[in-house]
């Protein structure tokens, strides 16, 4: 997003942003329960425009998810909230603190041995791309501690009657979520996938 300017108050700092007056992905895809592929696709790579553009500057934003992700009045995707994100001094930078949004977290963050890189970003990609197909995140458990486990043996199902997703989708998805982050895709190799 933006930064048109930024001042303060005695109570405030301010920051005028541009509008994104289509709200949130989030509510985007839950207002259509899914999304057509060509839309998503659409969506997707303005955000994967939008990540190589933060990752060459050095920036992991570590917190990518749907809510995230806002859309001007034309469709334009914007990601936000770089509150969590860090500027890494040199891309072998160790980074230890665990943040994210649960059911988009990576699973090296969640093994807390620390974690290098831009792969929590792809993990992170990869389930927006799910949710945006399927309508759902795919992994859901009704505790935190059933959650991680999901989440570190990358379990979850590609297969659902009411869902028609191509193969190089799902391919896609399978190599965004790979559990191994020296196995999974950076962004350039995103950028260049089939299905984009």
């Amino acid at each position: 997003m933006r930064l048109f300017d930024s001042f303060e108050t005695n109570q405030h700092i301010v920051f005028v942003m541009e509008l994104c007056a289509g709200g949130d992905l989030l509510n985007y895809v839950r207002k259509r329960r899914k999304l057509k592929e060509e839309v998503a696709k659409y969506v997707l790579k303005q955000v994967v425009d939008g990540l190589a553009y933060c990752h060459a500057k050095g920036i992991v934003h570590r917190d990518i998810k749907l809510d995230n992700l806002l859309l001007d009045d034309e469709g334009a995707v914007k990601i936000c909230d770089f509150g969590v994100s860090r500027l890494l001094k040199d891309r072998n930078e160790v980074m230890t603190e665990q943040c994210g949004t649960p059911a988009y977290i990576a699973p090296e963050i969640l093994k807390d041995k620390g974690y290098r890189g831009f792969g929590v970003d792809i993990w992170s990609l990869g389930v927006c791309l799910y949710a945006m197909l399927y309508g759902t995140v795919p992994f859901k458990a009704s505790n935190m501690n059933d959650l991680h486990q999901l989440i570190l043996k990358a379990k979850y199902s590609l297969k659902d009657d009411k869902v028609e997703i191509s193969d190089d989708a799902k391919d896609l998805i399978k190599s965004l979520l790979e559990p191994d982050h020296t196995k999974r895709l950076t962004i350039r190799q995103v950028m260049n996938h089939k299905w984009l």
